[in-house]
């Protein structure tokens, strides 16, 4: 089982989730965030988020120039797709 960093387990849906960071980005880039610096903080965000480091995540997002709702968009979209079933991933 995995755990964090204060040997707490981490459980699916509660304090870590799956997370399609590629998909993060390219929604990051829809909202304008499209700039090499900005795809590298959302990128970080989105992994850290994954690790189940979502406090940390948010700020790393919000510290990096992503304003709080684009940064919600951007985990929402990457949760989403991360969660979908493999038919829906692919766009079909």
């Amino acid at each position: 089982m995995r755990r964090d960093a204060s040997g707490a387990p981490l459980v699916p849906g509660y304090n870590v989730d799956k997370v399609d960071v590629a998909a993060g980005v390219a929604r990051a880039v829809q909202l304008g965030y499209g700039s090499p610096e900005h795809q590298m903080v959302a990128e970080y965000a989105l992994m850290r988020h994954a690790r189940g480091e979502e406090d940390g995540a948010e700020r790393s997002a919000l510290s990096g120039g992503i304003d709080f709702t684009s940064w919600r968009v951007i985990l929402a979209e990457a949760v989403a797709k991360a969660s979908a079933p493999p038919s829906r991933r692919e766009g079909a």
